[in-house]
């Protein structure tokens, strides 16, 4: 078993990383937390049917009252409608702050019961146990608990660190094709910002003759690129634990992704599709700017081919793309700020793109 230890502010916790770690989890929770005397295991219904049984197992072994809320699966769900359902249990059963919330699944679930964790009561104990990919090298880690409303992606939430995280690579065995292409998304993310061994390690993997997306998560080599992305971020969340500068690096392709999500109504198009193509207009517009090699930017176009992910962005609304920025979080009310690219590696934060640019740097990867 790997233990990574998330050294934070609000606190440290440890990331237990492990296959079949799903049977040793009621001993792991009850050796890192004391004292709790309920749980509330949050999770969807896809989760539930394809895990009932590990999450009986894992209700059985605590031997401690539980309950469990089972969510529809889907970004829209994301909402104080489902926080304000789990408020109403949470008080019906009288739960503490001492009690534990367990946020069994993706990247919805992780965000949804950490926001619930981080309200009531203003703090429970918050045990994540991330079942995709993205769940696993990035929401999972490092605190940023949010909700949607209004049609805005993510723009209620809070810092709120989890007290333990328990990763499982055998359950990514589960995943369909689209959703694993999701994390990969988030993968390239880390090689492009901070590590091009990744870039290089999902290569090799790829040029495997016995390769299919539906076996990436099988191979040891995939393990050991997921255990590197959860050591950056672990890194990166202890640099900066709040996102007022360096932890912003994390959102290099986000910052036009989202806006694309908004656009397509946060279901036509999913946060990671969204965030790759955000990252090719990120590299589009470092490129116009003169700071990233074009013959580059075109290997990592073919790279996002060849790996399955979006390497162009649909025929949408160009203006509507931009008008959305504004809610990025990186922005203020003068300036905007994007994370560009200088080389693989190299990221910087630029201020004050002119409107033309952008504009031009999106219609260009527009497929037409």
């Amino acid at each position: 078993m790997r233990e990574i230890i998330v050294k934070t502010k609000l606190r440290k916790y440890p990331i237990y990383l492990k296959n079949g770690i799903l049977a040793e989890a009621p001993e792991l929770i009850k050796k890192t937390i004391r004292d709790f005397n309920k749980t509330l295991i949050i999770t969807n219904d896809t989760i539930h049917a394809l895990y009932r049984r590990d999450i009986e197992d894992l209700c059985e072994n605590l031997d401690i009252e539980n309950e469990i809320i089972i969510f529809k699966d889907g970004e829209k769900y994301k909402n104080l409608a489902s926080v304000r359902e789990a408020y109403s249990r949470l008080i019906d059963q009288n739960f503490h702050r001492n009690d534990v919330l367990i946020a069994f699944g993706g990247g919805v679930i992780g965000d949804t019961g950490g926001f619930i964790a981080s309200t009531f009561h203003r703090g429970m104990k918050l045990v994540h146990i991330p079942t995709t990919i993205i769940g696993q090298v990035d929401s999972s880690i490092g605190g940023k608990v949010v909700v949607n409303f209004g049609g805005k992606k993510n723009i209620i939430g809070s810092f709120y660190q989890p007290h333990m995280i328990l990763m499982d690579p055998q359950v990514l065995k589960t995943l369909e094709s689209k959703q694993v292409l999701n994390g990969l998304g988030e993968i390239v993310k880390y090689g492009l910002v901070f590590e091009k061994n990744i870039i290089t390690d999902l290569k090799t993997i790829i040029g495997s003759e016995d390769y299919h997306i539906d076996n990436i998560t099988e191979y040891e080599d995939f393990r050991k690129i997921i255990l590197k992305c959860v050591k950056i971020k672990a890194k990166v969340v202890e640099k900066d634990e709040f996102d007022t500068g360096y932890r912003n690096l994390l959102n290099f392709g986000h910052t036009i992704g989202h806006s694309i999500e908004n656009v397509s109504g946060l279901k036509d198009i999913n946060h990671s599709q969204a965030v790759s193509m955000g990252m090719i207009a990120a590299l589009a517009i470092s490129t116009s700017l003169g700071l990233f090699p074009e013959k580059q930017m075109e290997e990592i176009k073919h790279f996002f081919q060849d790996l399955g992910l979006p390497h162009e962005i649909p025929d949408i609304d160009v203006e509507k793309i931009v008008e959305g920025l504004k809610y990025d979080k990186k922005f203020t009310s003068e300036t905007n700020r994007f994370i560009l690219l200088k080389s693989l590696n190299r990221p910087i934060f630029y201020e004050g793109i002119k409107k033309e640019i952008i504009i031009n740097s999106i219609n260009n990867c527009i497929d037409k």
